[in-house]
């Protein structure tokens, strides 16, 4: 089904993987490099608010997309129970991911969201503890700025 506005089923959506992932925003305010993180995730979700707002301008048409949902949904849901912070991240990432519609860089921008999740902080300590705060900034702005070209191609090409 297209639709002219986001799915009001994705947006619930949305906010019920946004709770389960509150404990983000008590990590970020830890004196520690994982702080950057809130900057890292604005930098990612940029592509998501840059095509709503020009989608709306040129009223392009947006497919559901039901599979990345359901697992958002599914891993916000069974990292509550399992009390496993990570599975909701990784929900919470599927689900905005499910507001842009199929580009090539989907994969890429979707795994990129490890950089401002706190475990990006655990793999990266042990392995580049000096360079983590660039790491996460590069990690999330790069794909983010491929996506935001991509979305200003596509609508602009087909207005």
């Amino acid at each position: 089904m297209i639709r002219n506005r986001p799915p009001i089923i994705a947006v619930f959506i949305c906010i019920y993987c946004m709770v389960n992932s509150l404990d983000l925003i008590v990590t970020w305010m830890h004196p520690s490099q994982a702080r950057l993180g809130a900057v890292a995730l604005i930098i990612w979700v940029t592509p998501v608010v840059f095509y709503w707002s020009l989608r709306n301008r040129f009223n392009e048409k947006t497919k559901d997309r039901p599979i990345l949902l359901g697992l958002g949904l599914l891993l916000s849901f069974n990292g509550m129970l399992g009390s496993l912070n990570v599975l909701e991240h990784i929900g919470l990432a599927c689900a905005i991911g499910a507001l842009l519609p199929p580009f090539p860089m989907n994969l890429v921008w979707l795994a990129s969201s490890l950089s401002w999740m706190p475990a990006f902080d655990w793999l990266g300590g042990r392995f580049f503890p000096e360079y983590i705060i660039a790491a996460r900034i590069l990690i999330s702005a790069i794909p983010a700025c491929y996506m935001a070209h991509s979305i200003q191609t596509r609508i602009s090409v087909n207005p």
